[in-house]
């Protein structure tokens, strides 16, 4: 592998920094120009939480303000949100923002160790990691709407960091269990928003069969539970009238509106093939599994191994049609990477993609921008603009650069 040519550091450090101020500039628009959708989510728990402690159906009724909002997650996980229907709508929903607050600087914290079992942080890395995790332009708007994108990313890190400690353990007995709690985790992440359930692909690759049986286990547990305590047929609704109704694949015919926020390679791919969206899926798949597979191929090193996670969870993420706030998924494999990576090329690829991945930018997002802007500007910025955001977005752009410098990584890896 080539020779470190400049101190990780410096990368991650713009990247970190980049996120977090563009971050501040997205909270300051959503309080302006998007005040009208603050605790739009949590609005939504609540009054499920309100509904199911009546006995109704909590997937069938919305918040005045958001008619067409729905509940649209498994029955158990509306359990953390019953104790919010005892105090008012605000309240309720800055008590939630604190406890999410809570939990991404935990998730820093689980960060700079897992950084640190690599290399020693200096306190501006502790600053940055942590106002990056709760406070990035990923970050913000889930706190802004109220949603629990970050206490989902933190149980992805959790699991996989635990995952990593139980491969490298002194012993069956203390591996047994770590992959157990690592299998809990990430069974948790996704119970909450389900995609999560397609990181399994890792834990096939690593042969890590007891994470393997907890992940299944508590799924099915939380699914079981949720069945006895509301009753069959909520879980019913939830598959059926929740789940299986949000496959969006209508949205792809003829090549996906690039005002449209996805994150997906499915946004390429439907424009430059006119397919339906099964094989499009099918496509989809190919083309992101051909890579991984190849960084699968060597998984020896702890390096190594964060990798091959990371490139899963970048698979994972836009194989699906993510929202961009969903890139929290990434926190946990991408920001020790960021410091622990030493090949020059293979870091350009992760810092420049990761900085294109900061630029939270849609075809809507444009439209906005262009709207306000004068003509002189506007038409200029709209030509050059819509044809790229109609091909991708930079967020996926930059997850696509970071798939290739986990490809890169195992290349130079391959030929030592």
């Amino acid at each position: 592998m080539s020779r470190p040519v400049s101190s990780p550091e410096t990368g991650a450090r713009a990247v970190l920094a980049s996120g977090f101020l563009l971050g501040l500039g997205m909270l300051a628009v959503l309080l302006t120009d998007r005040s009208h959708m603050l605790a739009a989510n949590f609005e939504v728990y609540q009054v499920a939480a309100e509904t199911a402690l009546a006995g109704g159906d909590f997937y069938a009724v919305a918040p005045d303000r958001f008619p067409n909002f729905f509940y649209l997650y498994p029955p158990i996980t509306i359990v953390p949100f019953l104790p919010f229907t005892a105090v008012g709508l605000w309240t309720g929903f800055l008590a939630h923002t604190l406890i999410e607050v809570a939990l991404g600087l935990a998730f820093a914290w689980l960060l700079v160790r897992w950084i640190e079992r690599y290399r020693t942080l200096e306190t501006i890395d502790y600053a940055l990691i942590a106002g990056f995790v709760v406070g990035s332009i990923h970050t913000v708007p889930s706190l802004v709407y109220g949603q629990v994108n970050l206490r989902m990313a933190l149980l992805i890190a959790v699991g996989l960091f635990l995952l990593e400690r139980a491969v490298t353990a002194d012993d069956s007995h203390s591996a047994m269990r770590l992959e157990t709690f690592a299998g809990i985790a990430l069974a948790g992440a996704a119970l909450l928003k389900v995609f999560p359930a397609a990181i399994g692909l890792w834990l096939l690759r690593l042969r890590a069969w007891w994470t393997v049986a907890a992940a299944v286990a508590t799924g099915v547990g939380g699914l079981t539970l949720g069945a006895l305590v509301f009753g069959l047929e909520r879980t019913r609704t939830f598959f059926l009238e929740a789940l299986l109704p949000r496959s969006d694949g209508d949205a792809f015919a003829g090549g996906l509106d690039p005002a449209e926020p996805y994150v997906t390679i499915r946004r390429p791919l439907s424009v430059l093939f006119d397919l339906e969206p099964t094989l499009l899926s099918i496509l989809a798949a190919v083309v992101l599994l051909v890579p991984l597979a190849y960084v699968y191929t060597g998984i020896d090193s702890p390096r190594d191994r964060l990798v091959g996670a990371h490139a899963t969870v970048l698979v994972v993420f836009v194989y699906f049609p993510s929202f961009p706030l969903y890139y929290v998924i990434t926190f946990g494999t991408l920001i020790p990477l960021l410091y622990v990576l030493e090949d020059r090329s293979v870091r350009l690829l992760f810092v420049g993609g990761a900085l294109l991945a900061n630029l939270a930018l849609t075809g809507g997002t444009l439209e906005d921008v262009a709207a306000v802007a004068p003509p002189a500007v506007a038409g200029p910025l709209l030509a050059v603009g819509m044809p790229f955001l109609t091909l991708s977005t930079p967020v996926l752009a930059g997850v696509i650069a970071m798939l290739s410098g986990c490809v890169l990584y195992r290349h130079r890896r391959s030929v030592e």
